[in-house]
């Protein structure tokens, strides 16, 4: 490699001197930069500038006008590093892919696609840039962001304990918005009562709590207790928020149900005895089910007729039946879905929303481990493999998706970092003033 650059440089020192012997016949560019065994020349910063000049906002290069040159230098250093990654996996990027980019950075500026174009030729002025050159920066650009997509996408891993853990805490918060009704009976005491007189009150009220239980009416006693005002004393309190309850009770009323009876529970005042009346929830909850299925899938196309793609799921599902093999055989060699069939065809938690009616009503009749008869989807045939089903609130369903985009955000950001850092120390990289 050393080699190579040295030939690079001695050929650019050359054509200097070659230069500056026949006056400016040859435009020398300047080299800024030399990476493992590729050059940046000042030609290229200059493309940077022009194509952000061109295209404002476009993400597919994540630049702002006015960022400094060593910046954009640094940029198209990690560039070059992960180019050379990608080549080495035959990442390639078509032609329909940059027409796609071309629409939507002309759409942005209010151009068909032909006006676009025509708009970067006429205003070239660069003397080191071209049309092709544009086009050329967009597929190099495409071809970073694919490649760093699947490096970083196959090292980022998020598990469902991460994201319970935080959705949890959303939910917690949510339940402190509730409002209570609340009926108690308080056996109070000071802390100037020596520890005798503390136990013997703890027994009274376990006792009392017994007869509660034993003649199930809390109303009973609590009624009684209120019109003869002797040891016990009695209160009713309206809503009140879980929040300003656990400042008296800490977190004994969490999970607490209408109707129940709870305690006996050491407040600040004494021992109580509570009734939960009636708990208001405003928050709208509307319940959906979720389905963690696996599937083994055929796609119909252009080489394999609808008709024979439902052939060939029947025959795999007769196999199956007849355990000539596996449902996970199945899944590992004949199933079409690429992205799901090296972890047994597992599709994670879907809800029933995402299902038309066939799929729906099929899940709903699965049992745990259960496979479906072959059934079709819009996007051809399956057949699925039902782990667990379970029920939840939509709207933690959508909290949990928007939990899981956070961490993704995160976690990619953290492992970017790390990826390129270790592509720096393993490669050769000299900057020049």
């Amino acid at each position: 490699m050393k080699m190579k650059v040295f030939f690079i440089l001695m050929l650019y020192v050359f054509l200097s001197y070659f230069s500056s012997c026949f006056g400016k016949i040859i435009e020398v560019d300047k080299i800024v930069a030399v990476v493992n065994n590729q050059v940046i020349l000042a030609s290229d910063l200059n493309q940077v500038l022009f194509y952000l000049k061109q295209e404002k906002n476009s993400v597919t290069v994540p630049l702002k006008r006015n960022f400094l040159k060593n910046k954009i230098l640094e940029k198209l250093i990690i560039d070059t590093l992960i180019i050379e990654e990608a080549n080495k996996f035959n990442i390639t990027v078509s032609d329909d892919q940059v027409d796609m980019i071309l629409k939507n950075i002309a759409f942005k500026q209010n151009m068909t696609l032909d006006q676009f174009k025509k708009n970067i030729i006429l205003n070239n002025t660069n003397n080191f840039f071209s049309y092709e050159d544009y086009i050329q920066n967009i597929k190099k650009s495409l071809k970073i962001k694919m490649f760093q997509d699947y490096v970083l996408n196959n090292n980022v891993h998020i598990s469902e304990k991460e994201i319970y853990f935080l959705l949890n805490q959303k939910i917690q918060k949510q339940n402190e918005l509730k409002k209570f009704d609340l009926k108690f009976i308080l056996l109070p005491f000071s802390e100037k009562e020596n520890n005798q007189t503390i136990r013997n009150k703890k027994m009274l009220i376990d006792n009392t709590l017994k007869l509660i239980k034993i003649n199930a009416n809390f109303d009973y006693f609590y009624e009684h207790f209120k019109i003869n005002k002797n040891i016990f004393l009695t209160k009713n309190i309206s809503s009140i928020s879980l929040k300003n309850l656990k400042k008296i009770f800490s977190n004994k009323l969490d999970y607490a149900k209408k109707n129940q009876i709870l305690g006996p529970i050491l407040g600040k005042k004494g021992f109580y005895i509570i009734k939960v009346t009636d708990i208001k929830d405003n928050s709208i909850k509307k319940v959906i089910t979720e389905f963690h299925i696996e599937h083994c899938f055929i796609q119909p196309s252009i080489m394999l007729t609808d008709l024979q793609a439902k052939k060939d799921i029947f025959e795999i599902y007769n196999d199956i039946k007849q355990r000539r093999y596996s449902f996970e055989y199945a899944v590992e060699n004949f199933s079409h879905d690429v992205y799901s069939s090296h972890k047994k065809g597992d599709l994670g938690w879907i809800s029933n929303k995402a299902f038309d009616g066939a799929f729906k009503n099929i899940l709903i009749n699965l049992n745990p481990n259960e496979i479906s008869k072959p059934v079709k989807s819009k996007f051809g045939w399956h057949i699925i493999k039902l782990l667990k089903k379970r029920k939840m609130y939509e709207k933690w369903k959508i909290e949990k998706e928007k939990i899981y985009q956070i961490l993704l955000k995160n976690k990619l950001e953290k492992e970017k970092i790390n990826w390129i850092e270790k592509l720096k120390k393993s490669s050769y990289i000299n900057i020049y003033e």
